[in-house]
């Protein structure tokens, strides 16, 4: 199990670079191997399988899928919730996230094109200055899909039959949010600066 204090250290020790390959990259699991209890002997099918279940529904690589946030290490690195452990539900504070990453430049450029033709979306300074900073960075939050009319209901359709497998085959209980991205350059790009911001705010004290 990962400890609080060795994340920190390595937080202040190890170049962004060096952390994400780390913590992100590598195959290491938190919610797999501590929240779930799968067996050691068995973790590789079962992240095999959370993959082929993704990667088929959304029709992209099997490689192309990565847990990303605290449901891959156990800790948030959120400035407002740095270093927070992953939590289920208490009174007055919402369970943690499991945050996947998707990497495709075909869904990408897909529900941007959507999102580029829907009248009067750019005339609102909230969706102009929001999702004209993600796209620029390559990425695509569920969250902004969600809250425009028409794509909100065809992103949900996508997800849905994931999501109900992911609890039903692997005991996924906690809400599942999704990202998309255009490349693995931007998600490196963006995990990468996500690490140096709680670097800084850890070396801030």
């Amino acid at each position: 199990m990962l400890k609080e204090e060795t994340l920190r250290t390595d937080l202040m020790s190890l170049e962004p670079k060096e952390f994400y390959m780390k913590y992100i990259m590598k195959s290491n699991n938190w919610y797999f191997s501590d929240y779930l209890h799968v067996s050691q002997s068995e973790i590789v099918d079962k992240m095999d399988y959370f993959k082929e279940i993704v990667s088929s529904n959304f029709g992209i690589n099997f490689h192309n899928v990565q847990i990303v946030g605290s449901a891959k290490m156990g800790f948030s690195l959120s400035p407002k919730k740095l270093l927070r452990p992953f939590h289920d539900e208490v009174p007055g504070t919402p369970s943690s996230d499991i945050d996947i990453a998707i990497i495709s430049e075909r869904l990408y450029q897909k529900f941007w094109s959507e999102l580029r033709d829907i009248k009067g979306l750019w005339h609102n300074r909230y969706y102009y200055n929001h999702l004209t900073e993600s796209i620029f960075r390559g990425y695509i939050n569920e969250g902004d899909l969600q809250k425009i009319s028409g794509i909100n209901e065809e992103w949900d359709d996508l997800v849905r039959p994931i999501n109900v497998l992911l609890q039903d085959e692997l005991g996924f209980i906690h809400p599942i949010t999704y990202r998309l991205y255009r490349s693995w350059d931007d998600l490196q790009e963006y995990q990468l600066i996500a690490i140096s911001k709680a670097k800084n705010s850890l070396e801030e004290g």
